[in-house]
């Protein structure tokens, strides 16, 4: 099973808390919390994070400085920002500083909610993308090892691998090494590339609609 997405959630005001924890209520999540800035840092040191809410304003470390901190330390964390009324400017620092988004208080639960769900849904297009290129990567891995087994068949190694067929097609017609996995200096001419190969994949049949749309959407995003 997919492990749960891991909420962290800062604020000193334990009322805000609390309204925090009901709004973003999800079977999928996993929330934790912390009175402040400090405290987080302390159990973002402890326990892997996904999604970090934060408080702007909280004793002994600010909501900015710990994003500061987040992103040097845990740059894949999504952080959303909690802003008083009158604090736009904090806000846009906020964002300029790598936030992914932020509320103003007082905040309506629905608010909170909408944009948690999207951090939610950026996390698993990550993990999807992530999973992606890691089969990618693999299958490209067993494709070497077969080109340097001179001794063995392709057809009769992709014969029952329904997997290492689709990406031997692939190789055909578009030579390894996959440009994601090997080639990072020039990533947009290998996502066009594996693009390219998917399109011909599903044209074949090997490939549903829903798994190509799946695999582009993560390859492009």
């Amino acid at each position: 099973m997919e492990s749960p997405i891991r909420v962290l959630i800062a604020d000193d005001d334990e009322t805000y808390r609390e309204v925090l924890l009901d709004s973003i209520k999800s079977d999928e999540l996993k929330p934790e919390v912390a009175s402040d800035g400090v405290e987080a840092l302390e159990k973002l040191g402890k326990e892997p994070v996904d999604i970090l809410i934060t408080d702007l304003h909280m004793p002994r470390m600010d909501g900015l400085t710990l994003l500061r901190r987040v992103r040097e330390r845990y740059p894949h964390i999504l952080t959303i920002i909690i802003t008083g009324y009158g604090s736009l400017e904090s806000a846009i620092e906020a964002i300029r500083l790598g936030a992914y988004d932020y509320v103003q208080k007082p905040f309506k639960s629905q608010e909170i909610a909408v944009t948690t769900r999207n951090a939610i849904e950026k996390v698993r297009m990550t993990r999807e993308r992530a999973q992606l290129l890691s089969q990618l990567e693999s299958l490209h891995k067993r494709l070497r090892a077969h080109d340097a087994d001179g001794q063995r068949d392709a057809g009769e190694w992709i014969s029952d691998d329904r997997e290492a067929k689709d990406v031997y097609c692939l190789s055909q017609s578009y030579p390894l090494p996959f440009c994601l996995v090997e080639v990072p200096s020039d990533r947009h001419s290998g996502i066009w590339m594996v693009l390219e190969g998917l399109k011909e994949l599903l044209r074949r049949g090997s490939l549903s609609r829903t798994e190509y749309d799946r695999m582009r959407n993560a390859l492009v995003d």
